[in-house]
């Protein structure tokens, strides 16, 4: 009968068992509302790895299999470096075997269980060693490094030669919300290859300095979750300014901070439909918008002046006495791929903030335009090589905004509250810089304009002397003999 069915359905649909997991989950599939239509369907390539399977979500790509033989080089590499066996560095890596599980959520039942769970671990150890593998190659400073001294001189991918052409593809899979590796793994990998586990920051430095180089920021705090989870972090200034959260086990909620973030507290992401307006964000809870945010352009018309923050941290935003600080971003063809997966890493944690999506909100408000993107590029806030040039960043803009809405109190709230206060506390003042700028915009803007706007106002003061000459000359006693 259908209601027995359905009370079986019912009681599997929620067990403790699964809800004690949900905390720590931390590597997702992407479900289809993140992901935009293109010509009816869905478009999947934001957060599918173009090169490199790693974990088990595209472990079975076709395209990715030419990979695979890499892959067990790489183990091959790092046991004889190590002078250890195979079976050592399985107990190492199946001590963590449920961890590693648990991170995945949907993870399919292929790869779950006691029954799966070698084939799981083969898996984590192959993809945990090439990342490794590839992470320590491109360490290297020279040819003769003796970091690539196993390494044959044409191999593919571990030479000086291969490495170099293949990192930029590496780093973007690496940043996929479906392609991570728990850091864990690598943890226990590089622990296996020495006599001590390394410390969680030696950890996240080894992949901050393979995914940013020279502009990786020092970093401390416990280990982060996975190599996405790092880089977000990275780009935020709440984290660069006190420790990680500490973290027991894999992946878990975070615990209750001493210190509050100056970004958001207590957030919550959600997809609504296209009707929804995206800047629900900067509402404050209980409080109605009175205006639409303005523009960046519209902002500088009314003498609010945009500066350059000190760091790059996108939560690196101040406002004050008419003065809006941002931090500077380059935007090139990957910063699509970097966002979406951020937002969507935050957007499906439970225990991640949502910084990256405030900022893309903040300036999704900011660039109506090509001319607010010129705006904020003189200004040194933004800077881009795009094909399609400041429409680009516009384009860009609006697809990481598009059905995101977000509710909650954030720092940007407060800043666009601030923004907009100042500009209509004084009316006059607004009105003076706007007649300036119309000024500059319509007289200014070139040579040519500016060479008539001199004549015409040469003629003027010409004719207006010649008038006041002809006024002050004026004898009416002469008029007068004149008729007698």
């Amino acid at each position: 009968m259908w209601v027995v069915e359905m009370e079986k359905e019912l009681s599997d649909a929620e067990t403790l068992a699964k809800a004690s997991k949900w905390a720590k989950h931390c590597i997702f599939l992407v479900p289809p509302r993140f992901k935009p239509m293109v010509n009816g369907r869905r478009e999947s390539t934001l957060y599918k790895p173009q090169t490199v399977a790693l974990g088990p979500f595209h472990h079975d790509d076709e395209d990715l299999k030419p990979m695979e033989e890499h892959k067990l080089r790489a183990v091959r590499y790092l046991l004889e470096r190590a002078e250890k066996t195979l079976g050592a560095l399985f107990a190492a890596v199946e001590s963590l075997g449920e961890e590693l599980e648990t991170a995945y959520m949907d993870l399919g039942c292929e790869w779950c269980g006691e029954n799966n769970r070698g084939k799981f671990l083969k898996m984590m150890i192959t993809d945990g060693c090439f990342l490794r593998e590839v992470m320590r190659a491109a360490s290297a400073t020279s040819k003769n490094s003796p970091l690539l001294a196993k390494y044959e001189h044409d191999d593919p991918v571990f030479s000086w030669h291969g490495i170099e052409h293949i990192k930029a593809f590496i780093q973007r899979d690496m940043l996929m919300v479906e392609n991570q590796l728990p850091l864990r793994l690598i943890q226990k990998i590089v622990a296996v290859e020495g006599i001590t586990s390394p410390e969680p920051t030696s950890i996240n430095s080894m992949v901050l300095d393979f995914l940013l180089g020279k502009e990786a920021p020092p970093f401390t705090g416990s280990l982060g979750y996975h190599p996405l989870d790092i880089y977000r972090k990275s780009r935020l200034k709440a984290f660069l300014q006190m420790p990680l959260v500490a973290a027991s086990g894999l992946c878990v909620a975070a615990a209750p901070r001493t210190e509050r973030s100056p970004m958001a507290e207590e957030e919550t992401n959600t997809i609504r439909p296209r009707s929804a307006h995206l800047r629900s964000l900067f509402i404050k809870p209980h409080q109605k918008r009175t205006a639409v945010p303005r523009s960046a352009w519209k902002l500088s018309e009314a003498g609010i002046r945009f500066v350059r923050s000190k760091t790059r941290c996108l939560d690196d935003i101040h406002f004050h006495n008419g003065t809006l600080e941002m931090p500077r971003v380059v935007l090139d063809d990957e910063a699509p791929y970097r966002f979406h997966n951020m937002m969507v890493f935050e957007a499906m944690h439970a225990g991640t903030e949502n910084h990256v999506t405030a900022y893309a909100l903040f300036v999704k408000d900011l660039i109506d335009s090509a001319d607010d993107v010129r705006l904020l590029v003189r200004k040194k806030i933004l800077k881009h090589d795009l094909a399609d040039n400041d429409d680009g960043v516009v384009r860009i803009f609006n697809g990481l905004t598009r059905d995101v809405t977000k509710h909650g109190k954030s720092l940007l709230c407060g800043v666009r509250d601030d923004v907009e206060t100042h500009y209509g506390s004084n009316r006059v003042r607004v009105f003076g810089y706007k007649s300036i700028a119309y000024f500059k915009k319509d007289y200014l803007r070139s040579p040519w304009t500016l060479l008539a706007l001199i004549t015409a106002v040469v003629l003027l003061v010409a004719t207006i002397v010649q008038a006041v000459y002809a006024v002050l000359g004026y004898d009416p006693n002469k008029d007068k003999v004149k008729r007698q």
